[in-house]
């Protein structure tokens, strides 16, 4: 299969992607519509994107009154996380945002949804402790605060440990604070943390399914690439949604360089896949050295540096390999490979998600979810090519089953399946040059007389149109008897008849042969066509059937003086002007001789054999009209016969006088009476 025709229609489904990425943004602008504001409004939650109040130390509201703000106080300032040195040690520092709550007499309490809560030292609302460290019980993830009567403002206050997270610089993993009615906080937290679990399992599946997939077709790299990058992309999402899970430590520093590894490793995931789809040419050590350098940069996460510089490290690793991916695609794209037409616009999509994930702030709640969006598109439409690669490798080895049974059958028709049973062979492709097996079996041999004369004739087309349409009428006699045709050699057929009953089945074939011959000639002579006749020679014996030739070109045969023997027989009929002559050896392993006309045409001497051969003539099965004069001058024949080797010459020619003025035609008699002639004058 060419590559342009690995997906038929060339990837008409992967421009569809590209859809997605308006789409997403369009989704993103419609979430945050309102966002940032300072007014909570009534009902739906709403993202708290500051600016947050920091102040040194560990502040109260009663210490941030008017009259006590201290002069150290700094904005926050949201940016992007690729230039942010988050993680790293700094002071004690407390976060203060006042955000007013809009009224709404059905909204009773209001609730505050931080997943990262574990990772501050207290949280403060109007003054009030609603969350200590310093207590062992379990922290919360959602703060019930009661609704003020009248509508009102509410002081939110964050206590930050020296290596806790700082609201200014988001950290490696974006902070996520929900604030609005109690009812839609817990929904939307919900959500959140359903879709987490949701990817992580879709991811993982996926991933685990493509891995099973390759283990049961090995041959398709492609597959182990993108369950890497779907076990990557598990990971990712594990760690990126920790907060939110609550199943992780809460050791964030741990978790960010468990996040770091995550990024590093879909990058090589992205890149490996890629890789098995559109392979460039590269020596093997080469591609040794990159990936070890790969899988070395990756390890550097657990080295003791700065979380700020491995992040760094980490987003530029993954820009290089996913615009060098995108590149290779791209190019793959332009020369007609159908995969990369639906790989590019994912790829697009995956850039452009992972890039706003960068340069939007790190509080704009779309900003938290991008990368997620673009690795599902991503994803989605990788498996969905690979799905249809399946499908059309499936559809591809369906056609060539079809096309190798029909190449079988095509064969089949060259070579018997009765000679592959006999060497114990399921298809011919299990034959090997030298395989043979010794039986003993009756050879039937069969030619038109005066062929050469007749196809002289002819013309080419006829001579073919001739040949099939007398094997047409002949050979399902053979094979409706047991026996099965070696070969043909041109007009002539060599058959073989298996088993015991082997003698009494060729007769039987030969008989049969002989009576289409008779009606066959009938419907020549309406079409104005000389008629024809034909001679059978028959013989049992052992022979040896195998596979001869080169190693490139083979061919199966028999070999065997009983072959030689059966051939000789049937040039006899030809030289005696007769149907069908038998050897001895067929005669004695008939079940009963009894059942056929026959008379005894005399001894064959056979190159090969010391004595000579006795032979038999059966003449059942000819024209009725010969039949019945054969009948009535066969008991001068048998006469003529005895007296021949009783070398009573005089009497012999009697004899076979007689048969000729009854049947001029019969070839044995004068054979016999030119030969008693000769001997007579002697």
């Amino acid at each position: 299969m060419n590559r342009k025709s690995c997906f038929r229609g060339r990837g008409a489904l992967g421009p569809l992607a590209i859809l997605a990425l308006p789409i997403l943004l369009g989704a993103c602008v419609l979430a945050t519509s309102g966002a940032g504001a300072r007014e909570i409004p009534a009902g739906s939650p709403t993202l708290l994107l500051g600016p947050w109040e920091r102040y040194e130390g560990y502040l109260t509201d009663e210490m941030l009154a008017p009259g006590a703000r201290p002069h150290d106080l700094v904005r926050a300032s949201l940016r992007s996380p690729l230039f942010s040195a988050a993680g790293s040690p700094g002071g004690a520092a407390t976060y203060r945002l006042a955000v007013s709550v809009g009224r709404d007499a059905e909204i009773r309490d209001y609730a505050l949804f931080i997943p990262a809560l574990p990772a501050y030292r207290a949280l403060l609302v109007n003054g009030k402790l609603l969350y200590s460290s310093g207590t062992d019980a379990a922290p919360p993830r959602e703060i019930r605060i009661p609704a003020p009567e009248s509508g009102g403002e509410l002081s939110i206050v964050l206590q930050s440990d020296p290596a806790g997270p700082r609201l200014e610089e988001s950290g490696i993993r974006p902070t996520l604070i929900l604030a609005g009615g109690a009812r839609a906080v817990e929904n939307a937290g919900h959500l959140l943390s359903g879709f987490f679990v949701f990817a992580i399992g879709y991811f993982f599946l996926s991933g685990l399914f493509l891995f099973l997939l390759f283990l049961f077709w090995r041959k398709n790299r492609e597959f182990l690439a993108c369950a890497l990058f779907m076990f990557a992309a598990a990971a990712f999402t594990l760690f990126k949604g920790s907060s939110l899970l609550g199943i992780l430590p809460a050791d964030a520093g741990l978790v960010d360089r468990l996040y770091l590894v995550a990024v590093d490793l879909l990058a090589l995931g992205l890149a490996a896949f890629a890789a098995t789809l559109f392979p460039l040419k590269a020596r093997p050590w080469q591609k040794a050295l990159l990936g070890l350098l790969a899988v070395l940069f990756t390890a550097s996460a657990a080295l003791p540096l700065p979380l700020g510089l491995l992040r760094l490290a980490s987003a530029g690793f993954y820009a290089v390999l996913g615009l060098a991916v995108l590149g290779r695609t791209a190019v793959a794209a332009f020369k007609g490979e159908g995969r990369a037409r639906w790989l590019l616009p994912a790829l697009v999509v995956l850039g452009g998600t992972a890039l706003a994930s960068v340069l939007l702030p790190d509080g704009f709640f779309p900003a938290f979810l991008a990368e997620l969006a673009g690795l599902t598109v991503f994803s989605f439409f990788s498996m969905l090519m690979l799905v249809k690669k399946t499908g059309d490798s499936f559809e591809s080895a369906e056609a060539l089953t079809d096309y190798v049974a029909n190449v079988s059958t095509t064969v089949k028709r060259f070579i018997p399946k009765e000679f592959l049973d006999f060497l114990n062979k399921a298809e011919i492709t299990d034959l090997q040059l030298g395989d043979h097996v010794k039986k003993e079996m009756t050879i039937f041999f069969s030619d038109i007389r005066a062929f050469t004369e007749l196809s002289e004739r002819l013309t080419i087309e006829e001579n073919f149109a001739f040949i099939n349409s007398y094997l047409a009428r002949v050979v399902p006699l053979i094979t409706e008897r047991g026996g099965f045709v070696d070969k043909y050699i041109g007009d002539a057929i060599m058959a073989l008849f298996p088993g015991e009953k082997g003698p009494d089945a060729a007769i039987r074939a030969a008989v049969a042969m002989q009576e289409k011959v008779v009606e066959y000639n009938g419907h020549r002579a309406k079409m104005g066509y000389r008629p024809i006749s034909m001679g059978v020679g028959i013989h049992t014996g052992d022979l040896m059937l195998g596979v001869v030739g080169v190693s490139d070109r083979m061919e199966n045969t028999v070999i065997s003086d009983a072959v030689n023997l059966a051939s000789r027989l049937q040039a006899i009929t030809k030289a005696f002007n007769i149907g069908l002559a038998i050897s001895e050896q067929a005669f004695k392993e008939l079940e009963d001789p009894g059942t056929y006309k026959y008379r005894f045409i005399g001894k064959v001497k056979v190159k090969g054999k010391a004595a000579p051969v006795s032979v038999f003539e059966i003449f059942d099965g000819i024209a009725p009209e010969l039949f019945e004069r054969k009948m009535h001058a066969n008991t001068f024949f048998e006469q003529g016969m005895l007296s021949y080797y009783q070398k009573d010459f005089a009497g012999a020619m009697y004899y076979f006088k007689r048969v000729l003025d009854q049947i001029p035609e019969d070839g044995a008699a004068a054979f016999y009476l030119e030969n008693c002639m000769a001997k007579a004058a002697l």
